[in-house]
C-alpha cells in the first residue's frame, strides 16, 4: 500500500471513529465519512474497507489490541483463586484506562452503541484471536459457577452491559467536559461495586 493510500484510509478511520461516536452509528452516512475525509471519489471507503460495517469492524480490532495487551498483563499475575471483584476487574480495568485519553473515549462511545446491537447471546462471545479477553468471559463465569447456567448466561451479560454503558456516558461527559461528581479512581472502584453487585446479586 501506498503512503497515499496508507493516509487516505487513516484519515477515513480517523473520521468514521470521530462520526461514530458523536453522531451516532446509524445516523452516520458512508458519504458523511468519505466527505468529512476529504475524499472526491465516493467508492473510497468501500475500496478500503468494503462497507460500513468494514470500518467499524476495523476500528473494534484497533481498540481490542490494545486492551488485549492490558489484559494480558492483568493475567501474567492472576491468583491460584480469584473473588468475584477480582474477575470484574479484568474486564472493567483496561476499560476505564481509555478515558484518559481522546481516542479511548471515542471507543468506549461507539461500544457503548454496538454492544446493544448484538444479539444476546452474542455479547459475551469473543473470537479465539483475543485469548486474553476469552480468559476474562471465562473467569467471571467461574466466579459464579455455582449458579444455574441459564443465570450464569444472563449475570455475565448483564454485567457487561452495566459496565459498557456507565463507562460510555462516562466518555461522553469527559468529551463535553461536564463537571463529574467522582473522580477518575472513584468512578473505577464505583464501576467495579456495581458490576460486582449485579453479578453476585442473591437470587
Amino acid at each position: 500500500m501506498s503512503t497515499g493510500e496508507l493516509s487516505t484510509k487513516q484519515k477515513l478511520l480517523e473520521v468514521a471513529e470521530e462520526l461514530f461516536a458523536t453522531k451516532g452509528i446509524e445516523a452516520t452516512l458512508v458519504g458523511d465519512i468519505v466527505q468529512g475525509a476529504g475524499q472526491r471519489n465516493p467508492s473510497a471507503l468501500r475500496y478500503h474497507f468494503g462497507s460500513r460495517e468494514g470500518i467499524l469492524q476495523a476500528i473494534r480490532e484497533k481498540y481490542l489490541v490494545q486492551l488485549e495487551a492490558r489484559r494480558t498483563a492483568m493475567l501474567a499475575a492472576w491468583p491460584e483463586t480469584a473473588t468475584p471483584r477480582e474477575c470484574v476487574e479484568l474486564i472493567v480495568v483496561p476499560l476505564c484506562a481509555m478515558l484518559a485519553g481522546e481516542a479511548g473515549r471515542r471507543y468506549l462511545r461507539i461500544l457503548g452503541q454496538t454492544i446493544y446491537q448484538l444479539e444476546p447471546e452474542q455479547i459475551d462471545q469473543v473470537p479465539p484471536s483475543y485469548p486474553s479477553l476469552v480468559r476474562s468471559i471465562e473467569v467471571l463465569r467461574e466466579s459464579i459457577g455455582h449458579l444455574p447456567a441459564p443465570v450464569v448466561d444472563e449475570r455475565v451479560r448483564g454485567a457487561i452491559l452495566l459496565a459498557t454503558a456507565m463507562l460510555a456516558v462516562r466518555a461522553r461527559d469527559l468529551t463535553g467536559r461536564r463537571r463529574l461528581p467522582l473522580s477518575a479512581a472513584d468512578f473505577q472502584a464505583n464501576v467495579i461495586d456495581m458490576t460486582t453487585a449485579a453479578l453476585t446479586a442473591k437470587s
